[in-house]
């Protein structure tokens, strides 16, 4: 194996690992944030979400870019593509589902106020 194989493995990967680690960080943040956002305004929350959604949606073009890349191997392969096909759709799918979560948490953070407890 190559170090460009090695590359192009992290590509199929790029989706499944950027969509739960940016949603991760959005979780933490906006409650490491909430406290402060009482007190001053809510902007650097919804700031912060909506670049951990572009970075979601990052890793889902990362992954889409790797399908396209291999696009006729699962008609060319007898087992339908190899489970790096797979984990590249999968990044896909996991992208995308993880950018709306964040975008739903952010919507959420701007409608509700932080005050209340």
């Amino acid at each position: 194996m190559t170090d460009t194989d090695g590359r192009s493995r992290l590509l199929y990967w790029a989706g499944v690992a950027l969509g739960p680690l940016a949603w991760g960080i959005n979780l933490q943040g906006i409650y490491a944030l909430a406290h402060f956002s009482c007190e001053t305004t809510r902007t650097s929350g919804a700031i912060m979400s909506a670049a951990l959604a572009i970075i979601a949606l990052l890793g889902t073009a990362i992954s889409a870019r790797a399908v396209r890349r291999r696009a006729g191997a699962e008609w060319a392969d007898a087992q339908g593509g190899g489970p790096s096909t797979f984990m590249a759709w999968l990044g896909v799918g996991s992208g995308v589902l993880f950018a709306l979560v964040i975008a739903n948490q952010l919507a959420a953070s701007l409608m509700i106020s932080p005050c209340l407890r």
